[in-house]
């Protein structure tokens, strides 16, 4: 679970009971999990006023131990400048391709991988 307000991902068994979170995915806005247990996850909001140390972006890595191994930016040039949202929902398709839904813009921006 994206627990934004807390910086963290909660992490719950089948019951409900909580197993673990994890920090290193910075202020979590969305999720999302593909078949082979890649975790995406969005940072919308976090720049240098806001979540201090870290950039707002998607960050993608293991949802089984939690490493992160990929950053995407945001791609807003100025974000401790300008009051715009990243992206806050996060999917990816069967060829690697990202896709990052704003609020903001009202947009949403493919991210191909290369």
């Amino acid at each position: 679970m994206a627990d934004r307000n807390n910086n963290r991902i909660q992490i719950f068994d089948q019951e409900g009971k909580f197993l673990d979170e994890w920090r290193q995915f910075s202020r979590p806005s969305g999720i999302y999990i593909d078949r082979n247990d890649v975790l995406y996850v969005t940072d919308s909001e976090s720049n240098a006023k806001q979540n201090p140390g870290w950039k707002r972006g998607i960050r993608i890595g293991s949802a089984r131990d939690g490493k992160v191994t990929a950053f995407i930016p945001d791609p807003e040039p100025k974000p401790d400048e300008v009051w715009t949202s990243g992206a806050e929902g996060v999917a990816a398709d069967a060829a690697g391709n990202v896709y990052g839904a704003e609020v903001g813009p009202r947009m949403v921006k493919k991210y191909v991988k290369n």
